[in-house]
């Protein structure tokens, strides 16, 4: 049996950990820990998955995941190609939970910072001034010693906790039900949908390859996922479509199709379900914003 699917990133001397990791593609396994997490994308592409939310990223993002909330960053497919030469770069900051113990959260100076811990569960996606202050904190954590490191970090961590610019991620009273033998056979649900998402997904075929029947897979899937595999698979596609959208390469025709959607009636269905918003106001509404930024 493979070991559970938690990272102990942190050993007992150390309070926190920053790690600059450069690689072909980022981590694809889906994971959680018992330490804090704060991630910022500076070079990549992909679907952020945190607990049951999933969104796509790219450079700029930026995130915190509480204690034991699991997530993925799992890169886009031309990441994994034999000859790409694609590169990901992230700077993550691993911290211990006791950094912010519950006998410091329950004091009045604290409040706004026990209120981004409890935030943090759910996960939390910042951007804006918030974005950019936390950004220049990383090089100066990276090359300060001693104490003065924890200094940096609590001054990121203020930065967060006075933030409005941010939005929470799972949705409420989301709980991990994972086990260590899941995170195996989650892989290879994930890795599934995201090669096949373009076509028709076969629940046959990826139920046999957990060596399920359907039923027993759909009743795994769902607890662990926090939605049923249709609407998950829906999510994948959907924010292929979004990604699609901005590019304004291709009309909402030719992206319904080239997302896997197999009508148009359904694809804006689907589209506005998950996004509340039609794909035309979708693409409208960022293509405004663009062009006012440029």
């Amino acid at each position: 049996m493979r070991g559970p699917n938690i990272e102990k990133t942190l050993t007992s001397k150390e309070t926190f950990i920053f790690k600059d990791l450069k690689g072909p593609f980022f981590n694809p396994m889906w994971h959680f820990h018992p330490e804090f997490q704060i991630s910022f994308i500076v070079e990549g592409k992909g679907t952020r998955f945190v607990g049951d939310h999933v969104q796509t990223f790219e450079e700029g993002d930026l995130t915190l995941t509480g204690p034991n909330l699991p997530h993925l960053w799992r890169s886009d497919a031309a990441y994994f190609e034999k000859d790409s030469k694609l590169l990901t770069h992230g700077l993550v900051i691993y911290f211990d939970h006791e950094l912010l113990s519950r006998s410091l959260l329950d004091k009045e100076e604290f409040y706004k910072v026990n209120k981004l811990v409890e935030n943090s569960v759910r996960g939390m996606e910042f951007y804006g001034e918030t974005r950019n202050k936390i950004h220049e904190l990383f090089p100066q954590i990276a090359v300060e010693k001693g104490f003065r490191r924890i200094i940096r970090l609590l001054e990121m961590i203020d930065i967060l906790a006075e933030s409005e610019d941010y939005n929470l991620l799972s949705s409420p009273g989301y709980q991990n039900v994972f086990r260590g033998e899941d995170v195996e056979k989650m892989r290879k649900v994930y890795d599934y949908v995201m090669t096949n998402f373009k076509s028709k997904i076969a629940l046959e075929e990826i139920a046999e390859m957990l060596n399920m029947t359907t039923t027993s897979f759909c009743r795994y899937f769902k607890p662990r996922a926090n939605k049923t595999f249709s609407h998950f698979v829906n999510e994948i596609r959907i924010g292929h479509a979004r990604k699609l959208l901005l590019e304004d390469n291709f009309n909402i025709a030719q992206i319904c199709y080239e997302c896997g959607f197999l009508t148009l009636s359904n694809f804006n269905r689907q589209f506005k379900s998950i996004t509340h918003m039609s794909p035309h106001q979708y693409r409208k509404l960022f293509l405004n914003i663009k062009t006012s930024i440029s």
